[in-house]
């Protein structure tokens, strides 16, 4: 099942596109109310196509399309706004948006704008691989890519320039720590983009960092599962 998430400040508004696309088969509606809760979500969730409004409080369309372009660049972005065509539509172009449109827009179309999004091959997918061999592969090639990571459920993304990991993130971690966290899960899938768009935040070498996700990994295996108590004993 894909996802879609639609981005709206009007709660009135947001509830209408909701309710109108529930004829998406095999897609899951998330909403977000600014590009701050926008973001949040998609921390924690696989967004396939990011539907947004520009005018917005606390972080507009245009700073919620820059961030998603930056960390999320396999994310395609469509704009809805009630501005008028000009330099507004551009500018949402140029930040990296994929497509804008004018509202009130037909749902039909909408729907036809997000499935064709949905369809489209990402630049790159592995599967089954170790992320540890692909990122020394990287390493070795010197590679510039986002790499975009899911398991069980569970979403991160590792990003690579010239062959060295500079970041990462997993849920509410950042950085080190983030990279540690995507690096101890088995059999992920990895789509990736050739690109990176984001600050450094990690110094170690791949092989230092690799070295040290196989050590808490070790560590992981070794820990004493918790003790199971009987619930029929007493005192219980």
């Amino acid at each position: 099942m894909k996802t879609v998430l639609l981005v709206e400040d009007e709660a009135t508004t947001l509830r209408f596109y909701q309710t109108g696309l529930r004829g998406l088969q095999g897609w899951r509606l998330l909403g977000a109310e600014n590009g701050r809760k926008a973001l949040e979500s998609m921390r924690r969730e696989s967004v396939d196509v990011l539907v947004t409004d520009l005018q917005m409080p606390i972080l507009d369309g245009f700073g919620l399309i820059a961030e998603v372009h930056a960390r999320y660049p396999s994310v395609p972005i469509i704009v809805l706004t009630s501005l008028p065509e000009g330099l507004s539509f551009d500018r949402a172009r140029e930040l990296g948006a994929f497509k804008v449109l004018s509202k009130p827009v037909r749902l039909s179309s909408l729907m036809e704008e997000i499935r064709g999004l949905g369809e489209r091959e990402a630049e790159g997918k592995v599967r089954g691989l170790n992320i540890g061999s692909l990122l020394q592969l990287m390493n070795w090639e010197l590679k510039t890519s986002t790499l975009t990571v899911k398991c069980e459920g569970r979403i991160g993304v590792l990003y690579v320039r010239g062959g060295k990991l500079v970041h990462a993130t997993c849920a509410e971690f950042e950085g080190l720590e983030a990279a540690y966290q995507i690096l101890c899960w088995p059999k992920p899938e990895v789509e990736f983009v050739d690109t990176c768009r984001v600050g450094s935040s990690i110094e170690l070498p791949i092989p230092e960092i690799l070295m040290n996700a196989a050590l808490l990994q070790d560590t992981q295996k070794m820990a004493p599962e918790p003790e199971k108590r009987d619930p029929w004993a007493s005192g219980n």
